[in-house]
């Protein structure tokens, strides 16, 4: 029998109680908030907070049985982020941040235990207790969830030597669209005397299933993930600085760089990131050379001085034979001191919000922004930034007023996590439809040559990357409608 509404938001009030269900168009809106705000539009039915006690014990089974009873679509939202997490076909989204405990923190095997909602702050705030951190760490504020950015990926600082949040899990607790609860990987050793340590059990290793599967394959409800030893003052920060004429100088000392492993991370951005801050004062532009267009912020892991002699020494080296200049402004600025006056416990949030984050600074002069975020080979940097400066150009899109940035991860794939900027206003329809002309040529020049999409939703790339899998993606369909044969789960994700 085919439930109406009032129906559905009757029994998960029985569910969760009346407090944590919600059909109110304002909180919809609400909701709907990602970083490409105004651009995807689709709003829920009904919104479920899931809530877990101070045992971790929480309703997300029984929940996910009664959707996949009706054949209710189901979505899990986090924070604000760039992956769209609204739904897409309407039914429930979950609100998942009740659901933020942090579990366990073994020190000496150096793991933690969060639940899928927990803030990655927070995590890191529980495992420097202990004098650890995770190596990659977001940067969008306590906004982002370790759920989603394990579903997503999850990009970082630290991608450069340590790779992507996913590369860090070790195991995970996933809710099945029936209510089943599955451990796999370390978490699946939690029984035992031992207890979790290592992800590689006497199975075929599963974890990788619900990584970049936005949602579509289980709701994340655990996450154990491998940490390492480390303090704020082991970081070093500096930034190099190279012409516009200088990409292919930019792109041999990225190569160079992450082959010898030296550095902890490199940022890659362009000047229009800090054309407003400098408009504002918020970064001297007298200590910058005047020809700087490429800016490669970069900081090296050392534990002691005769650490970091060796790796400045070597990077140095690098940066120098390339053509690079070094700008100390952007590094105290932009990543040093000054920058985690804001941050959480003098953690780095490296500047990116707050009253002196290079983000507030240009969200004053020019709006919401959007982005577009995926990856390809390092040596493909000179190609791609061209072919999207020459569309933001023709999409008028290129100026001040619109800051068309660049903010790009290097990684230890020998890639590039490239994000493309524009900042808008989300009430004129004409910039809007300056923003989707110039969202439709990056995703026509990036699906030609390949790149594997991070955000927004794959499912807004049209079917090229899909079809260009194969028989792979007829694989991962036989998967989803063997795990999700109701195609319940974030439905128009996958297919």
């Amino acid at each position: 029998m085919m439930l109406t509404l009032d129906n559905i938001v009757s029994k998960l009030k029985e569910i969760v109680g009346p407090r944590f269900v919600s059909t109110n168009p304002i909180d919809k809106i609400n909701y709907q908030h990602s970083l490409a705000y105004g651009a995807y539009k689709a709003l829920p039915d009904v919104i479920v907070r899931v809530e877990s006690d101070e045992n971790g014990n929480h309703s997300l089974a029984e929940i996910l049985a009664f959707a996949n009873e009706h054949k209710i679509p189901i979505v899990a939202k986090g924070g604000v982020g760039m992956g769209i997490s609204s739904p897409l076909k309407g039914g429930i989204l979950l609100d998942m941040l009740g659901m933020d405990k942090v579990l366990t923190v073994n020190p000496k095997l150096q793991h933690v235990i969060a639940e899928g909602g927990a803030s990655v702050y927070s995590i890191h705030h529980a495992l420097r207790q202990h004098g650890l951190m995770l190596p990659n760490y977001g940067t969008y504020g306590p906004s982002v969830v370790i759920g989603a950015m394990v579903t997503k990926g999850g990009i970082g600082y630290g991608m450069t030597r340590y790779g992507w949040i996913a590369d860090l899990v070790i195991g995970l607790e996933v809710i099945l669209p029936g209510g089943t609860v599955v451990r796999l990987g370390a978490l699946a050793n939690q029984g035992t005397d031992f207890g979790p340590f290592q992800k590689w059990i006497h199975l075929p290793d599963l974890l990788g299933l619900f990584t970049l599967s936005a949602g579509a394959l289980g709701i994340i409800s655990r996450v154990c993930l491998r940490a390492i030893e480390g303090k704020r003052e082991w970081l070093h920060d500096y930034c190099y600085t190279f012409r516009r004429n200088q990409l292919e100088n930019v792109q041999e000392s990225m190569l160079q760089l992450v082959k010898g492993e030296i550095v902890y991370d490199i940022h890659f951005t362009d000047r229009w990131q800090y054309y407003w801050p400098m408009a504002e004062g918020l970064c001297d532009k007298t200590k910058m050379p005047e020809d700087a267009w490429f800016f490669l912020k970069t900081m090296l892991f050392a534990r002691d001085s005769e650490e970091l002699a060796y790796k400045e020494k070597r990077m140095r080296k690098i940066y120098e034979e390339q053509g690079g200049v070094e700008v100390q402004e952007i590094a105290a600025k932009a990543m040093g001191a000054r920058a985690q006056e804001h941050g959480l416990h003098g953690w780095p949030d490296f500047h990116i919000m707050g009253p002196d984050g290079w983000c507030s600074s240009i969200v004053r002069h020019a709006g919401m922004f959007a982005v577009t975020s995926k990856m390809y080979p390092i040596t493909f940097l000179r190609e791609m930034y061209d072919l999207d400066e020459a569309a933001k150009r023709e999409c008028g899109l290129w100026d001040p007023e619109h800051s068309p940035q660049h903010d790009s991860y290097v990684t230890r794939d020998l890639a590039i996590k490239e994000e493309y900027f524009v900042f808008y206003n989300p009430y004129d329809e004409e910039d809007i439809a300056k923003l989707r002309r110039w969202m439709g040529k990056v995703q026509e020049f990036s699906n030609k040559r390949g790149v594997v999409w991070t955000a927004p939703t794959l499912s807004t790339k049209g079917p090229y990357p899909y079809e260009r899998l194969t028989n792979l993606y007829d694989f991962v369909k036989e998967i989803k409608r063997l795990v999700d044969p109701n195609n319940i789960l974030n439905p128009g994700t996958l297919y």
